[in-house]
């Protein structure tokens, strides 16, 4: 899953077709860390599978994760710009919020599993914010659009709106 995730981000850039509520640059460096710190977290969750108390708080933050993009398909992003993908990204820190109250008060206490899951959560956020309007990020997709269409995308610009009447679900 994320050797594909990572691919289609480096199709969808290299093709210029990112969604027009989101910076192409910024799309790709927040979307591919944020497969990465679901890896980290899922690979972690693995390694403790023989304690189910860590095992199970860890799959669910790295699931949280991948929420940001189910959150873009449901809430109206084109309204948002340009905070679309903070939203998308509040509403998904929310959800992991909000189990991590409801696990601690069916326990007693919060595990510190979900320190670990919250602090990789925020960690892959920031360093999206930090990586992609930086000189690593320009870098990054100059090199990963050369030669392609993307290439003549403007990295940090929003992109116009596809032509014509928006209809979902195609």
């Amino acid at each position: 899953m994320v050797a594909i995730g990572i691919a289609l981000m480096f199709h969808v850039v290299r093709s210029g077709t990112a969604p027009f509520f989101f910076q192409p640059q910024h799309f790709f460096v927040a979307n591919i860390l944020g497969l990465l710190g679901f890896a980290g977290l899922t690979w972690a969750a693995v390694a403790m599978r023989r304690r189910t108390d860590w095992h199970r708080r860890l799959h669910v933050a790295s699931m949280t994760i991948l929420l940001g993009p189910a959150f873009g398909r449901l809430l109206p992003m084109p309204f948002m710009i340009p905070w679309s993908f903070q939203v998308a990204a509040l509403c998904s820190a929310a959800f992991l919020l909000i189990v991590m109250v409801l696990d601690a008060r069916r326990v007693g206490r919060l595990h510190r599993a979900w320190s670990v899951g919250l602090a990789v959560s925020l960690a892959t956020l920031v360093a999206a914010q930090v990586v992609a309007f930086g000189p690593a990020g320009n870098a990054i997709y100059r090199a990963v659009t050369a030669g392609s269409p993307g290439a003549a995308v403007s990295p940090l610009a929003f992109p116009p709106p596809p032509p014509g009447i928006q209809i979902t679900g195609r």
